[in-house]
């Protein structure tokens, strides 16, 4: 059985793939987060919590690898 914070994590780390990489990495695009959980047969209700969730997972992340980028250029 899964708890609810390891589908998250896992959805988002198997999403991170779908992300466009180059000189800056792009967010986790909306589409694959709505197929991701419209194939897990999330309801509308999950669905909306499973988007902010994995928005928020994102954003963290993202900022994360900036700042990790601004650090390495200051060295």
């Amino acid at each position: 059985m899964v708890r609810g914070d390891e589908f998250y994590i896992r959805a988002f780390w198997e999403l991170s793939s779908e992300r466009q990489f180059g000189k800056v990495i792009g967010p986790i695009p909306w589409s694959k987060i709505v197929f991701y959980g419209e194939r897990r047969k999330l309801d509308d209700p999950m669905m909306r919590v499973f988007e902010s969730v994995l928005r928020e997972l994102d954003e963290a992340y993202l900022k994360y690898q900036r700042d990790e980028q601004q650090r390495r250029t200051q060295k």
